[in-house]
Parts: structure tokens; sequence; C-alpha cells
């Protein structure tokens, strides 16, 4: 589980199996290719367990053959448990869409218009899916054992948009391992910019109950280098545009922090927004604490009175 999404690619036509691979690759996902219904079916049996989405082309024979495509279906369904599987093509019809949602299709998608950019959120929306079975089929110590290998991914991957994705896949699991912050979202995107966490305040107790805002906002800067007053600045802002639903945020940097990122933080100390750093410290101490709320609350009581972790 501890990949930030896996998805398996079924296609015959190589220009569109590039765009699929750059498209995703992008954005931190692993990424494994068939070109043949054979090669599919290998893949399936291979890495099924480990798979979050299967996009399949509906033609696996160029646009005049059969829709072969359609018939690993059930295979992806009994093969890859967990994971969403996708149709594309550029040649739908409705006996194809009929059929492919009666084999139990997660979606259905037409290569024309907008096909990157709708591609993108239904692949999202999919794996954040399989990522709530997978979390849901763990016992305590699973997630623990999770939290711990995804941890480790973070510090040793060398791919940019791969680590970048650990981060905010640990992040998610962390807040959906404690108590009161279960309900998080990721990489919405609302036109204007890219989130990366969202997470619903639903805690009973603690500053959290007070804390006035609906939903706290994460923001992941996994370098190697400390975040500096810019990416504060930068961050801030973005908690002011929220009608005042969103004023709390979390802005997480393994790499830590400089001098003048807490200089600027301690600027806004007046106002009703908090920035709330974590560094590596403070994931370590978070996955391997009994009580992730009390940490939660030390990391915001940190934060409030800028005293010193």
């Amino acid at each position: 589980m501890s990949s930030p999404g896996h998805i398996l690619i079924v296609g015959d036509d190589p220009d569109f199996v590039a765009i699929y691979r750059d498209i995703f690759e992008k954005q931190g996902l692993q990424v494994t290719v068939a070109h043949s219904a054979d090669d599919g079916t290998e893949a399936l049996e291979t890495l099924g367990p480990q798979l979050d989405v299967v996009l399949l082309d509906q033609k696996l024979q160029g646009r005049g053959g059969p829709d072969s495509g359609l018939d690993l279906i059930t295979r992806a369904e009994s093969l890859a448990p967990f994971a969403k599987t996708i149709v594309v093509t550029g040649y739908a019809t409705a006996e194809a869409i009929e059929r492919a949602f009666q084999l139990g299709v997660y979606d259905y998608i037409v290569k024309n218009g907008a096909f990157a950019a709708r591609i993108r959120a239904k692949v999202r929306n999919a794996i954040e899916v399989t990522s709530e079975r997978r979390l849901a089929a763990l016992a305590r110590e699973g997630i623990i054992a999770e939290l711990r290998s995804t941890w480790s991914q973070v510090r040793i991957e060398s791919d940019r948009n791969r680590k970048g994705k650990l981060l905010e896949e640990l992040v998610k699991l962390l807040f959906r391992a404690t108590p009161g912050f279960e309900r998080v979202t990721t990489q919405l995107d609302n036109k204007v910019e890219e989130i990366d966490i969202v997470v619903e305040n639903r805690a009973n107790d603690g500053p959290w109950k007070n804390d006035g805002t609906a939903c706290l906002r994460g923001e992941c800067k996994n370098w190697s280098k400390p975040c500096g007053s810019a990416e504060y600045r930068n961050f801030h802002d973005k908690l002011t545009t929220k009608y005042q639903r969103a004023r709390t945020g979390f802005f997480f940097a393994p790499g830590g922090f400089t001098s003048e990122f807490h200089e600027a933080r301690s600027e806004h100390a007046a106002n009703e927004t908090l920035v709330i750093p974590v560094d590596a410290a403070d994931l370590e101490r978070w996955i391997e604490a009994d009580d992730r709320v009390s940490v939660l609350g030390e990391l915001h009581q940190r934060a409030a009175f800028a005293t010193k972790g």
C-alpha cells in the first residue's frame, strides 16, 4: 500500500500510452504498461494486489478490431481486488458503454475534448477510493507498519515527483490514523491553485474543537533544503482566501525551516491564520505516537505560542 498510486495501462496505441505515462509519472505515480490483452493478463496476475487503477483501451487491435479490452474487465476485478478499472476509447458505442458497466467498470472515458484533464481527475478520484479501501483493511499494527514503510520511502526516493507524492501519501495516512481527522482529500484543483491536503476538522477535544475552522489545510514541500520566508508567505496567503473556513494550515517540510521562515510567521501573530510547521522530527514523533491527537495538540500549541519543539 505504500506506493502512492500504481497504474496499469493496457493499450496498443503507443502514442496514447506515451501520453498516459507522461501524465501520471509527472504526478509521481507508478506506471506499468502492457501492449496486448495477453500482456495485460500477465501484469494483472503478477501485480494485481498492488494496483490502484487499471486503464483499459477498449480496442486492443486497432480501429477496426473487436472490443477486446472489455474482456479484461472481469479479470481485473478478480485479480486486482483494490483497483478501479477505467475504459478509455476513441470509438465509443452505446453497446460498448452498456457492456462495460455491466461488467463492473468504474468509469468510461472517450478520447476527445479536454481528455488529459478528465483522465487526471478520474484517476485521482479512483486512487482516493482504493486508498480508503486499503486503509480500512489494515489493523492497527498494519497501519503503523504502513506509516513506517512510507516514511522510509520518502527519505530514500530520488525521483522528485514520486518523492513529493510519497510525502502527500504519508501525511494523508497520518491524518486518517488520527481520530477526528480521518476525512482527508488530496490534490484538489479549483482552477486557481492546486491544494495538497484538505482535512475535515471533526475533533471533539483539544485546541481543535475551538479552533473555529471547518477544514485544515496541508502543504507538502519535500525539499532537501529548508523552506524559507517566500514559501511561508505563499502558504499564508492561501489560508486567507477560503472564507475563514481553512485558516489553520500544516506546512510539512522534512528538510526543515530557515530562521527567516519563523520570522515571517511571527509577523502574522496577530492574524487569525495559523501556520503549523512540521519537520522530519515532528513526523517521526507523530508516526510512532500511541496518542496521535496529543501530538497534534502539542504541534498546535507550539505554533500558537512560538515555543520550541
